[in-house]
């Protein structure tokens, strides 16, 4: 027989997940199904802990909770792969290799027994036992209605789960993309990085627009951010498509230049400072020009013995070295001495 065990293990957990989801009020979306699924499997510690304590504070455990743990723990492809994906699909597809393999012994019982059936209608006195043939044939045709019941539902359900990959794989580049500029966030600049080959010349480039505190507390923060979006499409106007260029935080970008000179990342840098500068912005509510706008700008090139972190660095100290020169200016860096 086939063991259901994993089935109805996996099948009694998901029932658990969307009962959980339904109770909460929660929609069952990749991320919320598979953050809840970890919970109720005990295949996260940390992930547990927290939702844990959440429940025993009466806080609410709801989307935006569940986003911060999926993007904290189990934001990764490979990680939920591991946890969720690859083993429920390998008990899928061990389970019809079995329904498969039973289908196919008992169509030859089943062909044994139409042949025995046919021999003891032709003979008298075998009627009890033509009575037990026919009965196991109508067993074995009610059996193959049920598993073939059961395969198309596990079918279905393998459909989901490629569905659900797919779901994930989008949900991964969502949580490394800034929502407000499209531009990348730390997570995906991170990612980013690990794919350039470290031993080609990249540059950084930090920007801060000069004085936005002044934006955002005279004509708030909804100004604010279509300032922040302004900025960040003059970035994306003039950099190349292989480079990465990262909202870092409020109102301060990086971008990484693949492959790029300082003095190409100079070049480029003066282009977009010279573009924010150019701005005429206006709000459309009370019909005011905004102050003019500008950018302050540090360069710097990696070094040999630079890892991202010290690249970033020498580029946010000659950011400020720009703003202390008065704003609106690039300033670059020292080149840093390689060890030897």
């Amino acid at each position: 027989m086939v063991n259901g065990d994993d089935v109805q293990y996996a099948t009694d957990l998901s029932e658990r997940v969307l009962g959980f989801l339904i109770s909460q009020n929660i929609a069952p979306t990749p991320i919320n199904y598979s953050v809840i699924y970890l919970y109720y499997s005990n295949q996260n510690k940390p992930l547990k802990t927290e939702i844990t304590k959440q429940l025993s504070a009466k806080k609410p455990v709801d989307a935006v909770f569940l986003e911060h743990l999926f993007n904290s723990y189990i934001s990764s492809n490979e990680r939920i792969d591991q946890d969720i994906l690859i083993p429920f699909e390998g008990t899928l597809k061990r389970t019809l290799s079995q329904i498969n393999t039973q289908v196919v012994n008992e169509n030859k019982i089943a062909q044994n027994l139409v042949s025995a059936d046919k021999a003891l209608s032709k003979l008298d006195g075998h009627q009890p036992l033509h009575k037990v043939v026919s009965f196991l044939l109508s067993s074995i045709d009610k059996s193959k209605g049920q598993r073939k019941s059961l395969t198309d539902e596990l079918t279905r359900t393998s459909e989901e789960v490629n569905l659900l990959r797919a779901q994930l794989a989008e949900s991964k580049q969502e949580a490394q993309i800034d929502v407000l500029t499209g531009l990348f966030n730390r997570r995906g600049c991170d990612n980013m990085l690990q794919a350039l080959d470290r031993k080609q010349p990249h540059s950084s480039i930090m920007i801060d627009i000069d004085h936005f505190k002044t934006v955002n507390d005279k004509f708030g923060h909804s100004v604010g951010d279509k300032v922040i979006q302004k900025v960040a499409s003059i970035i994306k106007k003039h950099i190349s498509s292989e480079d990465i260029p990262v909202r870092y935080g409020g109102e301060e970008f990086i971008v990484v230049m693949k492959n790029k000179s300082q003095e190409n990342a100079h070049f480029i840098a003066e282009k977009i400072r010279i573009s924010v500068e150019e701005l005429k912005l206006i709000q459309r509510q009370s019909n005011t020009y905004l102050p003019p706008m500008s950018v302050s700008i540090g360069i710097a090139e990696r070094g040999a013995s630079d890892d991202w972190p010290s690249l970033f660095e020498r580029a946010d100290k000659a950011l400020y070295q720009a703003k202390s020169l008065g704003r609106n200016r690039c300033v670059t860096a020292e080149p840093m001495a390689d060890r030897a």
